[in-house]
């Protein structure tokens, strides 16, 4: 059921932005518009099968923990 709404919620924003893109030709914006939905329809189908999707927040402390040298200490 989840992912019929989330097909149908999709089908929805794309009738909304495409076709303003296409009339005016904005190839660009169209392609960009595109990687990010296609992700995001990704993501939501993965969250209607109850994958678990890990948080990018581990991976960015350990970036600037480990490359940037930072921490930051709670008090």
């Amino acid at each position: 059921m989840n992912l019929l709404l989330i097909i149908i919620a999709f089908i929805g924003i794309a009738l909304l932005d495409l076709p303003d893109m296409i009339k005016n030709k904005r190839w660009r914006d169209l392609a960009i518009y595109s990687v990010i939905f296609l992700l995001v329809f990704v993501l939501g189908t993965l969250m209607a099968f109850d994958v678990k999707i890990p948080s990018p927040i581990k991976a960015i402390q350990a970036f600037y923990q480990n490359v940037l040298h930072l921490s930051f200490k709670a008090s």
